[in-house]
């Protein structure tokens, strides 16, 4: 959205940034603890310097507040070999809800909704 909105010094630095990470991520079962640690601290380094600069538009601003806020969760998955570099699995999970609710035009009821809910969580954590 940062760079859409028109922000040309933050966004396109960390866009380029995560694809590294992620690319990081999918190579991570052939690589040592070293070289993750070695990658991790790249990382940090190159989101460094994306922080160091001043963004212009309103939108790096509040992409910069965002970043300052869940830094130190984002490279968790660089070591933790157990964490998948994305949310396509939490995505996948969501996508019975999201048709569900589509194909029947949503809840009549707030308790159906709970309900709905408390059930996928338990089918979906089970």
């Amino acid at each position: 959205y940062a760079i859409d909105a028109g922000d040309s010094v933050v966004a396109p630095g960390f866009k380029g940034l995560l694809k590294r990470a992620c690319a990081i991520g999918r190579r991570r079962p052939d690589l040592t603890d070293g070289t993750l640690k070695t990658y991790e601290a790249d990382l940090n380094r190159r989101l460094d310097r994306i922080m160091a600069q001043v963004p212009t538009h309103p939108a790096g601003l509040k992409l910069m507040r965002i970043i300052k806020k869940v830094r130190r969760h984002l490279f968790v998955f660089v070591r933790n070999r157990e964490l998948s570099a994305t949310n396509n699995g939490s995505e996948r999970a969501l996508r019975p809800c999201a048709v569900y609710r589509k194909i029947t035009n949503g809840f009549r009821s707030e308790w159906g909704a709970a309900l709905y809910a408390n059930i996928r969580s338990v089918v979906e954590t089970a």
